[in-house]
């Protein structure tokens, strides 16, 4: 009997049976059971190696996802504001230091990750990590996130051309002394005719290396209670002060290099820029990019204001956290601990020193390093650790930086007019009231009562 509809549909419903058969038979694909978003590639890497282990030990499937930084904040906010069971919500979450305030702006009871102060407690982490790594992940004591590293601070020089100045730069333990040593490092080299030899690496627009030293000091611009401190605490704008001189007038002693890690190395192997802040993962890059200076670098703890004052701050960081509506909590735990403070971990990713102390007795933290002329710079990276300051992280922190980025270009511009006058710290006073009476109009219209 014909087929009235024509040939060409009955071949096509021909195909569909077919092919909804062979589908029908093929085996299921396992599910994953969990799921995990990272944003930095070489986590992604390490973790695609890693994870093979973790799902035969604990016969699970987990999801490994790699998504833009920016692109992941906003699709886990929007996930996180539906406050739905969606199946695209992860079950962990990598986030970076910058971008994960926008979270703690709800109650704490309504953050979108879970706490984990009963697991920290549980394994004794309190004690076992260094506990000032917590802060930036957590919000009024509640903790939302566990810390991938430390990344302390310390100043990484060329020993040879400081050396050749004259300059024993580890002698200057207070940054005004740093300074005299960085300024007459500049005139001998001047004298000899390199006038584009800069000691010291200093941006004159970011706040970044301003705030590092607040940080030495013990000075958050916000707490984890919202509480701001730009303008309560003398020291912010004396230590603006500092800075403003420190990298514009007559005694400058500083450059900025253009973006990327090709200018960067180029002003540092050419000795352009001599004299620069480093926490680990910054090593990494100044090895890779720069193989010819082995042997001329040298690394010191940052120099202080007080002698109360930390010898190291930190840069950068990472957190990993678990959402509230992961259906497998102890398992993502598991995972989470695995990848972040196992042997194994560990063994993956060593130029980054991890929080997890016990791990620091490794022979690779205490050998010396040729590319350091033998000086034990990842032996000083342990010692630096356990005296970082706590970093609050805050919804408010992003708007915090882009003032006090101003307040830096501000200082800058007077010191250039005025010189380092009398007028400098009355008026970066001044500027740093400003700021902390905006702060304050901002942090309380978007305030969320419980």
């Amino acid at each position: 009997m014909p087929f009235h509809l024509g040939k060409p549909i009955l071949v096509l419903a021909a195909v569909a049976l077919v092919t909804g058969a062979a589908v029908s038979i093929r085996p299921e694909q396992q599910k994953a059971d969990l799921t995990l978003w990272v944003f930095a590639e070489s986590h992604y890497q390490i973790y695609r190696r890693l994870l093979p282990n973790f799902e035969a030990e604990n016969h699970v499937k987990v999801n490994l996802n790699l998504l833009n930084a920016r692109g992941e904040t906003i699709r886990l906010g929007q996930l996180f504001m539906a406050d739905l069971d969606n199946p695209e919500l992860p079950d962990l979450a990598e986030m970076e230091i910058s971008l994960v305030g926008r979270y703690f702006r709800p109650p704490v009871n309504e953050v979108g990750f879970l706490p984990l102060n009963g697991y920290v407690q549980e394994n004794n982490y309190d004690e076992r990590l260094v506990k000032q790594r917590l802060a930036p992940w957590s919000k009024e004591g509640v903790i939302f996130g566990m810390p991938h590293d430390v990344h302390p601070c310390t100043i990484t020089y060329r020993h040879d051309l400081f050396t050749e100045a004259g300059i024993d730069l580890p002698a200057a333990r207070t940054w005004p002394q740093f300074q005299d040593a960085c300024v007459k490092f500049e005139r001998y080299w001047r004298s000899k005719g390199f006038s584009t030899r800069h000691a010291l690496e200093m941006s004159e627009s970011s706040s970044e290396n301003f705030q590092a030293m607040l940080l030495q000091r013990g000075i958050n611009p916000i707490d984890m209670y919202g509480n701001v401190y730009v303008d309560s605490d003398p020291r912010v704008a004396q230590t603006l002060a500092f800075y403003g001189q420190l990298v514009a007038g007559p005694r400058k002693c500083t450059a900025q290099t253009s973006q990327g890690w090709g200018p960067f190395s180029k002003d540092v192997t050419d000795g352009n820029l001599c004299a620069f802040l480093t926490p680990d993962w910054r090593i990494i890059y100044i090895k890779q990019y720069g193989p010819t200076l082995a042997g001329k670098m040298r690394m010191m703890p940052l120099p202080v204001f007080d002698p109360s004052d930390a010898p190291t701050s930190t840069l950068g960081g990472t957190m990993m956290g678990i959402t509230r509506k992961c259906k497998h909590p102890d398992l993502a735990w598991k995972l989470l601990q695995y990848l972040y403070y196992s042997k194994d971990a560990q063994a993956a990713d060593p130029e980054i020193l991890p929080p997890l102390k016990e791990r620091w007795t490794d022979p690779f933290y205490h050998q010396p390093d040729p590319y350091f002329g033998g000086q034990k710079a990842q032996e000083l990276f342990t010692q630096l650790a356990p005296m970082i300051p706590r970093r609050y992280v805050t919804p408010a922190s992003g708007i915090a930086n882009m003032a006090l980025n101003e307040a830096v270009a501000r200082a800058v511009r007077y010191v250039e007019e005025h010189g380092a006058d009398a007028g400098l710290e009355p008026a970066c006073r001044q500027w740093c009231a400003e700021i902390a009476e905006d702060l304050r109009a901002r942090m309380k219209q978007w305030r969320i009562d419980s």
